[in-house]
Order: structure tokens, then sequence, then C-alpha cells
């Protein structure tokens, strides 16, 4: 399996202090003590290491496009974020989430790999028949975490296109799209030494997950 991108999210129980401050500055200037902020993320973008910040109100994103492995990446996401938390406290966080996009290349033509994903896991009727493309998607709850599985068929150009903002040129024309995810939701104070353990919880699961599922689908360990 191929990991291709990561994105680790951290969610807040309210807004963070500098959009606090720019909600006080626009409640002061517009006269509307009761004025929210609605406001568009602020991306931002380090391309030499491939990868995205989005700040959001009561959100943060960080993606990382073609990491050299699961544990490089986590150690470089606690890092980031953990510099980010030096700049401005965050709130309370309500939730982390951490999702990884794999590809398995199969020597099959797309249109053969969607009727090999309809004969392994579903059974044939008229809808499912005239199926030109599918998608799976499995949920898991344990306990606080939900994780999340989706399979597919994809070509190139669609990966390209809806996940990827620096594209390799290695990316072959039909493979099998595998994206994890793995979600944690309670309140608590962010650290980040609790945040490197949820992210090493979550690589542990979906680079087992993702080997499974290749394993199943090629016929292996029946």
């Amino acid at each position: 399996m191929d990991l291709v991108k990561t994105t680790v999210r951290l969610d807040f129980s309210e807004a963070m202090r500098p959009w606090l401050e720019i909600r006080e500055i626009m409640r002061v200037a517009g006269g509307d003590p009761t004025a929210e902020l609605g406001a568009e993320p602020l991306v931002l973008e380090q391309s030499e290491k491939r990868q995205r910040i989005f700040l959001h109100v009561r959100a943060l994103w960080l993606e990382h496009e073609s990491p050299t492995s699961a544990d490089q990446s986590v150690g470089q996401a606690v890092e980031v974020i953990a510099r980010l938390n030096d700049a401005s406290k965050f709130p309370p966080m309500k939730q982390m989430r951490y999702e990884s996009v794999f590809i398995e290349p199969y020597p099959l033509p797309f249109h053969e790999l969607v009727v090999f994903l309809k004969e392994r896991f579903l059974r044939s009727n008229a809808i499912v028949d005239s199926a030109t493309d599918i998608g799976l998607v499995f949920d898991e709850h344990e306990d606080e975490v939900v994780k999340h599985i989706q399979i597919g068929p994809m070509d190139g150009e669609q990966l390209r296109r809806e996940y990827l903002r620096w594209p390799r040129e290695s990316i072959p024309d039909t493979f099998l799209f595998v994206g994890l995810g793995y979600v944690a939701s309670s309140e608590a104070p962010y650290e980040a030494e609790s945040l490197r353990a949820f992210l090493q919880s979550a690589v542990a699961w979906q680079v087992t997950q993702a080997e499974a599922i290749v394993s199943s689908l090629r016929g292996e360990g029946r």
C-alpha cells in the first residue's frame, strides 16, 4: 500500500483566541454586542514540505501529502501543532481526527476493478449490476473512538483532482482507494503527548487495516 496523504484535524469547543479577538473588534466597530464571526479558513502552505494548514474558527487541519512514512507524518504533525499552540493557546478540544489515504495498484482496467469489488462485497441485483462505479463505507464504534473505512476503485485523475494539492507523477492509472479515519470525541485540554498517543494509536490501526484489506482482496491469509 502506498500512503499518499494524511490529515490531522482538531475541533475545539469554542473559537480559537485570534478569532475571538477579531470578533470583539467586530462587535465594537459594528455596534452589535451579539455579532458572531463567520469566516473562511485561513490556508497556509509549505510547498517544499507538501503541507497545508487550515485555520478555521473552531478547528485546525494539517494536511501532509506524500509523507515518507506514517510515523514521520505523525512526528511532524505533533511538532507543528505544538508550535501553533505556543503561538496562541488552544481552547479545549472536543474531537481529534486522523485520516490517511492509501492506494494499491491493480492490474485491471477500471471497469473490471468495479466488477471485482462488486463480487467481493455485494449481492447481485438490478441496482448493483447496472452500477458503473462503487464506493463502500464502513464504520466501527469502539467506546469514544469511531473508525471509518472507505474502499473503492479510483483513477489517477480523480485522486489528483479531489485529494492532492501537489500531485505526483508516479500515480498509477487505476488503483484501489482506501481511506481510513480514526476519530476520538471527548472534551479535554490540548496536550502534545496526548495528541501523539492518539495519532500513534490511529496509525497502528490504519496500517494494520490497510494491509488486511489488501490481503483479503488478493485472496491471501485465508
